[in-house]
């Protein structure tokens, strides 16, 4: 039985192909055996009814494929909104986290190329949804270590010290006693509740957030090259431009509502069934970092159910195949068997194996417009994974917002420039059609547009804090010398609003109320009741007259963070108009048998060069700029605070270099473009000027024929030849 096709939707195609080739039902079955027009049903083996075979189209395709990005593209985007959280949590470095961020790129490393070749020639949409579920276990598994091991004993520790008490009585008497409290005060030292943290909880969380990295690995390998040729195969190279487009605008959503995902979840106390008395700008909120992971999870486990009904291939797809090999007996003179036969017997020879992927391998790395694109996306990835992967971090340290505060905002902008430049970019490749030249020529100018908006980030920013205590050496202000204060970071604010101090004890703070929000701490003999700072021990006030100080930061006067977003929106905008271009160059530049193993190569290399080396270089060049770590039971552990100067620099100056040596390889693609054929014209004109030169030829023949038929009977009777 032929699929049903809607006839609005066959006249489309015939229109995009440029000839108007009619193929009847009995010449698709002489075209396609049983199997072959059997996989264009929906279904899994003999269930599949009739009416589900409405949904084999690409514009269903279209959306559960975007739908499934959306979800995925949540995952990607919400691990990096948890980061600081995850370090906070189980006490690690930048350096450490970078290396436990390898482990999906390392997965990719060694799977990526066998997996977009052999999966190429197998049921692309059922590969699709087992990626997707590979996505969801990966959720699942980086939720564990909360769920198996609990908060952790900081989060213990905030709640036991900042919990406010169900009544007044108990209030008061908390407050009068100071039993509540657990703080570092001066002249209180805190109870010990020191534990091995890093044992076999540690241990057990970064091997489970490890593997969870790897398989989502095995899932980007599936979706990047597996996903993309589908629905690039199952689409007119004259309209894939506005098909992607569309596709890009549905899926943008996914990376924005992991970073608002994130902020929601991060606003929540890491244990929701507790409401500890602790800000969100203070530097020890842990959100719940765990809880985003478990409904992204069940999002991907719905959204990938579909998938595995999709036929191996569309039923207008074959249809399409059929015009063309018709047209291709027309061009050729042979007949519609020859030509089948043909491309079967072509088929055959490049069936996937070990040979033939060598084959493979060795014709891309020859293709100089590839080679030149291998080499620009992986220098460019490798510039912007570190700082991808680290910019929440650093919108927290640098403009002081919170982690879900910096979620927001990151959010946002990528919603507002990536449908801006999807739109722009989609409408331009798909009906001005821009050559190959300037296609990869403004590839170019966008590369340099995105270089010279690092550069401009580097000098934008907030002045460096000034923090009262053990800094650069120093032992601490005098006037706390004699609270036997430790290197324990909780930073407060004095009254005066101005003035930070490293902890309420270097302050000299003797109380702290825990009932007002935010926490108070009073009796500081640092600080008068006038707001005067006195930092010696010859000018401390009389104790009647200490003064008083709040936790957390104190409120800056920066606008730094306006001009930061401003920047980038207006860099992104740019950038991301390339997007669409950028795509069509990649795919046309080889052909079509070899689109899945490019991309998965692509995606070796990208992984090996760029996303495993790029956050745990960054990670190491950030933690050199740390100023304060925690150094919790004697070990190292996060850096609580950084030299925000040191940490703008690095993190835009890194990029900004490597993005600049990355234009040469896009100079490379520009060099040697022209033979491209970006929207299947040139196949097009070939063969309409080929069929116009058979019918041409066809005419001469019917206008000869026509014409010895008029010369048989002048020849034939005497009587008419005399007469005439």
């Amino acid at each position: 039985m032929i699929p049903r096709v809607s006839k609005d939707e066959e006249e489309a195609e015939e229109e995009e192909e440029g000839e108007k080739v009619k193929v009847t039902k009995a010449e698709m079955q002489l075209m396609f055996t049983p199997k072959e027009i059997e996989d264009t049903r929906c279904g899994i083996g003999s269930c599949s009814p009739g009416w589900l075979q409405w949904f084999a189209t690409k514009e269903v395709y279209m959306l559960v494929y975007s739908l499934v990005g959306v979800t995925q593209g949540m995952f990607f985007t919400y691990s990096v909104s948890v980061i600081s959280t995850i370090e906070k949590r189980f006490k690690l470095t930048s350096k450490e986290t970078g290396l436990l961020l390898t482990g999906n790129d390392i997965s990719q490393v060694l799977l990526a190329i066998f997996l977009s070749y052999y999966a190429t020639f197998g049921h692309r949409p059922r590969w699709l949804g087992v990626g997707a579920l590979l996505t969801a276990a990966s959720c699942l598994t980086a939720a564990l270590p909360h769920l198996i091991y609990g908060p952790g004993r900081d989060a213990l520790e905030a709640v036991r010290v900042a919990t406010i008490p169900t009544n007044s009585t108990s209030s008061l008497l908390l407050n009068n006693t100071g039993l509540h409290s657990n703080e570092e005060l001066c002249h209180n030292k805190p109870d010990d509740h020191c534990q091995e943290e890093r044992g076999y909880d540690y241990l057990g969380s970064i091997i489970l957030l490890f593997l969870s990295q790897l398989l989502v690995g095995v899932a980007i390998s599936i979706m990047f090259s597996i996903g993309v040729t589908f629905l690039d195969d199952n689409i007119s190279k004259k309209t894939y431009p506005i098909y992607y487009t569309l596709t890009l605008l549905v899926r943008i959503m996914g990376p924005v509502m992991g970073f608002i995902v994130g902020g929601k979840c991060l606003s929540i106390w890491i244990d929701p069934s507790v409401s500890p008395n602790i800000n969100k700008e203070d530097p020890r909120w842990l959100g719940a970092w765990w809880l985003g992971l478990v409904f992204i999870a069940a999002g991907l486990s719905v959204t990938a159910l579909p998938l595995f009904l999709f036929p191996r291939k569309l039923p207008a797809t074959l249809r399409r195949e059929a015009r063309r090999y018709k047209r291709k007996a027309l061009k050729t003179g042979e007949r519609q068997e020859q030509v089948v036969e043909e491309v079967r017997r072509h088929r055959h020879a490049r069936r996937p194996n070990i040979k033939n992927l060598g084959a493979a391998l060795k014709r891309l790395f020859a293709n100089k417009v590839w080679a030149g694109n291998l080499f620009s996306s992986t220098v460019t990835l490798l510039a912007l994974s570190g700082y991808w992967n680290f910019k929440p971090k650093y919108l927290e340290n640098q403009f002081r917002k919170s982690a879900a505060e910096a979620n927001y905002y990151t959010g946002m902008a990528s919603l507002v420039v990536s449908v801006v430049g999807a739109v722009i970019s989609g409408v331009i490749m798909r009906w001005a059609r821009p050559g190959p030249k300037l296609v990869t020529g403004y590839n170019i100018f966008v590369t340099f547009v995105s270089c010279f908006g690092f550069l401009s980030l580097m000098f934008v920013g907030c002045p460096k804090l000034d923090v009262i205590g053990p800094m650069n050496g120093s032992v601490g202000p005098a006037c706390s010398g004699e609270c036997g204060c430790s290197e324990r970071y909780n930073p407060v604010c004095a009254q005066d609003n101005t003035t930070l101090f490293f902890s309420p004890c270097y302050a000299g703070c003797t109380k702290d109320h825990i009932a007002s929000k935010p926490i108070e701490y009073s009796g500081c003999r640092c600080i008068s009741d006038s707001g005067t700072i006195h930092l010696d021990n010859t000018t401390i006030p009389p104790q009647e007259e200490w003064g008083r100080a709040f936790r957390g930061y104190c409120p800056e006067p920066c606008n730094g963070f306006f001009y930061y977003f401003l920047i980038q929106i207006i860099t992104k905008t740019i950038v991301s108009t390339s997007r669409i271009g950028s795509s069509i160059v990649l795919l046309r530049a080889v052909s079509d048998e070899d689109k899945g193993v490019s991309l998965g190569t692509i995606t070796v290399f990208i992984s090996l060069f760029g996303f495993i080396p790029a956050p745990i270089i960054m990670g190491a060049i950030i933690d050199s700029t740390c100023l304060v770590w925690d150094h919790s039971c004697g070990k190292k552990g996060n850096c609580w605070l950084y030299d925000s100067d040191q940490f703008r620099t690095v993190l835009h100056l890194v990029p900004t270099i490597l993005i600049f040596i990355s234009m040469f390889g896009e100079f490379v693609v520009y060099r040697n473009c022209d033979s491209l054929d970006l929207y299947g014209l040139k196949e097009d004109m070939g063969l309409t000027k080929k069929m116009k030169e058979v019918e041409a030829v066809d005419e001469k023949d019917d206008a000869e024929e026509e014409r010895k038929e008029e010369e048989k009977p002048l020849k034939s009777d005497p009587d008419r030849t005399t007469i005439v």
